[in-house]
């Protein structure tokens, strides 16, 4: 799948080898999953903050949709199959995903839709976990008291996108994101954090717009039949 900005084609017209430019934009789809953003996250409504009302970046707040957890299955793979860069956003909750965005997980990739026979409405698509962490960088290690590295706790997430061949980006990940009264972790340097995380995210879907294009011939034949 092409992510570029401009698409550029080498074709032969009329035996002469032609540049064709074709201007296109890049769809983000961002899945937030807080199941108490309003009131009990600072970091990740900042981040989502940032991102919002930003052209070509469509955000699925899974609590403010499914408050009952009566997923529609069918609105969320339209989403999913019209978007080029999707985005998990959310914050680390034991080890793993809110509970919300893994019952979408379930009940969203199924078989024929994005794996099995059939199956590939997802191939090609970039895929980006971006978490916020409320402990220490350093408690995630085999030293530390959580024992294990976050990138060993998100191998699950990193192979259920490999089966539905998607491309999975190194994770974005942000620590001492929590603010309890009394801890460690100051308000202000919670707030700071969270502005360089949605700094970050933008970045990166800035980035990934300007990956090389790679377009078969089909494709390509498919295009060129297109109006510009």
């Amino acid at each position: 799948m092409c992510l570029l900005t401009q698409r550029f084609y080498l074709v032969y017209l009329r035996g002469t080898l032609t540049i064709i430019a074709r201007v296109i934009s890049v769809k983000t789809l961002v899945i937030f999953a807080h199941p108490n953003v309003e009131n009990g996250s600072i970091a990740n409504q900042i981040i989502i903050n940032q991102i919002k009302g930003k052209s070509n970046i469509e955000i699925r707040n899974l609590y403010q949709l499914y408050p009952d957890f009566k997923i529609n299955v069918e609105a969320e793979q339209k989403a999913l199959t019209e978007a080029d860069l999707i985005v998990f956003q959310c914050p680390f909750h034991w080890y793993s995903l809110p509970g919300l965005l893994k019952e979408w997980l379930d009940k969203v990739f199924l078989y024929g839709f994005a794996y099995g026979s059939g199956g590939n409405q997802l191939n090609g698509k970039e895929f980006l976990i971006s978490t916020t962490i409320g402990g220490p960088e350093s408690s995630y290690s085999s030293h530390g008291h959580n024992s294990y590295s976050v990138d060993e706790f998100l191998k699950p997430l990193q192979q259920t996108t490999n089966l539905a061949g998607m491309n999975f980006n190194t994770p974005l990940v942000s620590h001492n994101m929590v603010y309890v009264p009394g801890s460690d972790n100051e308000k202000s340097g919670v707030e700071k954090r969270a502005l360089e995380h949605g700094a970050h995210l933008l970045k990166f879907i800035s980035e990934i717009s300007s990956k090389p294009c790679h377009t078969n011939s089909t494709q390509l034949s498919s295009i060129l039949k297109e109006p510009c």
